[in-house]
């Protein structure tokens, strides 16, 4: 095998189900979705030879997979690829593809999960590590914090956060992605700062987010009920946006976000979001059709308010992980 090509997409994150309970800190809640995508394929090549297509700027990512693996050769070709820091999960997929690729293609054969530990990926959420491998709808097991009630960087494979719960999302779902121009949410360095020392909500706060994963997100996606999934989102959200307030400046990053999300709502959107830091915002309605009413609807008011969409899409569920192909 001379060549292979990875494929994969971005997710959304939903929020923390749990802050910190237990010496345990962060427990996830996320999807995969069908866009953006990544589009990478490698060559095997006596030199390094890097070739981006894209607008992203993608030399901190690629140069960290190269020093990882201490190669001296492959072609590196970007075709495609998520907008970065902006809540879509770039970084973990387009580190993975890159790093699962090489390792096929040279024969290294790492799981995953070593991989995600070599790239130091995993620190807060596992999210972006399991949609990258399975896709779908996920919960994970959340970080275990050290002695010194600290998070820190994961050591071994146990550390990652693992997935303790995983479903497919219905197919019928549809989510409606906007995201504001010149806007950039928090990078990994701003974010290990600020979640270093995660801190405890009132009891009764932390069992009602129990309450709306266990009593309204799990079984809203099992059933197909969309109404009982979003309301258990919208507690989620909520909760977190308010817990991490003092550092976005509200419950959302930024007057765009948070206009978006009133639009979505005012349009009777149940289930809306900031996807991680921002400025990514989402709504989940089912059907295309709706789903299209609805943002075609939110661009028109967007326009009034002198809001420009940078990127504005529908996207479908992605229930599978990444694809990999011999060239």
């Amino acid at each position: 095998m001379e060549a292979i090509e990875i494929r994969t997409s971005a997710r959304l994150h939903l929020g923390f189900y749990n802050f910190l309970s237990n010496g345990i800190a962060y427990g996830s809640i996320g999807i995969a979705i069908d866009r953006p995508v990544i589009r990478v394929v490698i060559r095997k090549r006596g030199e390094i030879f890097i070739n981006n297509y894209t607008d992203e700027y993608v030399d901190d990512v690629i140069n960290q997979v190269i020093n990882i693996f201490n190669i001296s050769g492959a072609e590196i070709n970007i075709y495609s690829c998520i907008p970065r820091h902006v809540g879509l999960g770039s970084t973990t997929q387009l580190s993975l593809s890159i790093a699962y690729g090489l390792s096929k293609l040279y024969g290294y054969n790492y799981s995953i999960q070593e991989l995600a530990l070599l790239l130091k990926r995993g620190y807060v959420s596992g999210i972006g590590i399991t949609a990258f491998e399975k896709g779908g709808f996920i919960v994970d097991s959340g970080r275990r914090l050290s002695k010194k009630g600290l998070l820190e960087q994961p050591r071994e494979i146990t550390d990652i956060p693992r997935p303790i719960y995983w479903s497919k999302i219905p197919s019928d779902w549809r989510f409606i992605v906007i995201v504001p121009s010149g806007i950039k949410g928090l990078d990994e360095r701003d974010e290990e700062y600020l979640m270093k020392k995660p801190k405890e909500l009132p009891k009764e706060l932390q069992y009602e987010l129990y309450n709306a994963l266990i009593m309204n997100i799990i079984p809203g996606i099992s059933l197909n009920e969309i109404d009982l999934f979003s309301k258990g989102l919208n507690k989620i959200q909520f909760t977190t946006g308010r817990y991490f307030s003092k550092y976005q400046g509200g419950v959302f990053c930024c007057r765009e976000t948070t206009e978006i999300i009133r639009l979505f709502m005012e349009n009777n959107v149940v289930g809306v979001g900031q996807s991680s830091w921002g400025p990514v915002a989402y709504g989940v309605v089912k059907g295309f059709r709706r789903a299209k009413r609805v943002l075609d609807k939110v661009l028109i008011e967007l326009k009034r308010l002198g809001i420009v969409p940078r990127y504005s899409f529908i996207a479908k569920p992605r229930n599978t992980g990444l694809s990999i192909r011999p060239l």
